[in-house]
């Protein structure tokens, strides 16, 4: 079942990332070379960012990033025991975690991939071409595809369980809080009061 959990996880990441990929303004690489398909300067947040100093860019931005990267592939060391034998990498489990650790996985991946697929039904987010998505599964999070990756990393922790991973999840959740931050600055521009609308009557994650 881990084996299933792991293959099913990283794989349909990969699918989705290859081919139903959604661009977002608070890409990381964006505000080192600016992609002119976002119209951001009438962001002050945003705008203040793209200022930063390049130092403060790598150090706020960039080395984050990195870490989260490296993050992801940690679950990998679980096909080399020899590797993992320190107290930071101790993979061991049991069946009723296995178990909750599957199901976390196989709906995070679901409940990402499908939103990521509903956005790229109804546009493509190119060249300025941006719709608001209220409905659906937006109408109870506002950021349904990030709620999906916190549960399916939650469910490697699970099935991983090391202070790595832990420590990793509890990284990832606050550096994409930023990011998320970025993005409704600049849907706050692009939609207004719209979008101000939508805010107060839907979270910004299915939970909080």
């Amino acid at each position: 079942m881990i084996i299933f959990a792991f293959v099913f996880g990283y794989l349909s990441l990969l699918v989705e990332l290859i081919f139903f990929h959604v661009p977002s303004v608070a890409n990381t690489q964006n505000f080192f070379k600016k992609n002119n398909n976002y119209e951001v300067d009438e962001s002050e947040y945003i705008t203040k960012i793209y200022k930063w100093a390049m130092w403060k860019k790598i150090m706020i931005l960039a080395v984050p990033f990195f870490f989260i990267n490296i993050y992801f592939l940690l679950p990998f060391l679980y096909f080399f025991p020899n590797l993992h034998e320190s107290k930071w990498l101790v993979f061991e489990t049991n069946n009723w975690l296995i178990i909750i650790g599957t199901f976390c996985v196989i709906a995070g991946r679901l409940i990402t991939f499908g939103s990521m697929l509903y956005m790229r039904k109804e546009n493509k987010q190119i060249q300025n071409s941006f719709k608001l998505h209220v409905s659906g599964i937006f109408n109870y999070s506002r950021n349904p595809g990030l709620d999906g990756m916190f549960l399916f990393f939650t469910g490697f922790g699970i099935l991983f369980p090391s202070f790595l991973i832990w420590g990793g999840l509890i990284l990832y959740f606050f550096y994409m809080q930023f990011r998320v931050k970025i993005e409704e600055e600049f849907l706050k521009k692009l939609f207004k009061e719209e979008y101000l609308d939508y805010i107060t009557r839907t979270k910004r994650f299915l939970l909080f």
